[in-house]
């Protein structure tokens, strides 16, 4: 018996991706003693910039990378 990947579980998957993403550079961030306030200033952009990734990558109306874009195959 195999086991479908839905659309939610793969949401949550993208959603977990850029979540760590961000994660990891705020804590790369801390331990080279970057100040706090550009780290505030610096994640909002870059989870505009894993966004806008996530739709040239997958679908643009989802912000998914890892659910295709119906729209390409036609």
């Amino acid at each position: 018996m195999t086991k479908k990947i839905t659309n939610s579980h793969r949401q949550i998957g993208d959603q977990t991706t850029k979540g760590g993403l961000l994660g990891i550079m705020i804590y790369a961030m801390s331990r080279n003693n970057v100040d706090p306030v550009l780290i505030g200033l610096i994640v909002p952009v870059a989870a505009s910039v894993l966004a806008w990734v996530s739709t040239k990558i997958g679908d643009p109306d989802l912000a998914c990378m890892f659910i295709a874009d119906d729209k390409k195959a036609d």
